[in-house]
């Protein structure tokens, strides 16, 4: 069984980008200090089972949905672009989804 390998500090540092809260702020809930988080949180490729429920908590996610195995050959895959247009900016970004194949 192949398990999803991820970066679990980017993932959060984009969530919180998504929610639009300061790095201060999200510091703060979690409980660390705001010049600890970028290299206790956004910087690691893995985190502490406890951090990762207060994150949880924080950003109203489930983070250890990024663990579930994930073995090619009995999922389908799709790729798409989202781009969002505000105004004159466009930001796009491209994601995998997998379905998994029904028996």
């Amino acid at each position: 069984m192949k398990m999803n390998n991820v970066h679990l500090g980017e993932i959060v540092q984009s969530l919180v980008y998504e929610k639009k809260m300061t790095a201060s702020k999200f510091a703060e809930k979690i409980g660390i200090k705001r010049q600890n988080v970028k290299k206790t949180v956004f910087e690691k490729h893995g985190l502490d089972t406890d951090l990762v429920c207060k994150i949880n908590e924080v950003l109203g996610c489930n983070l250890f949905d990024y663990y579930k195995p994930c073995n090619a050959e009995h999922y389908t895959s799709m790729k798409a672009t989202v781009i969002i247009e505000m105004g004159e900016q466009q930001q796009g970004r491209s994601f995998t989804i997998l379905f998994p194949e029904s028996k």
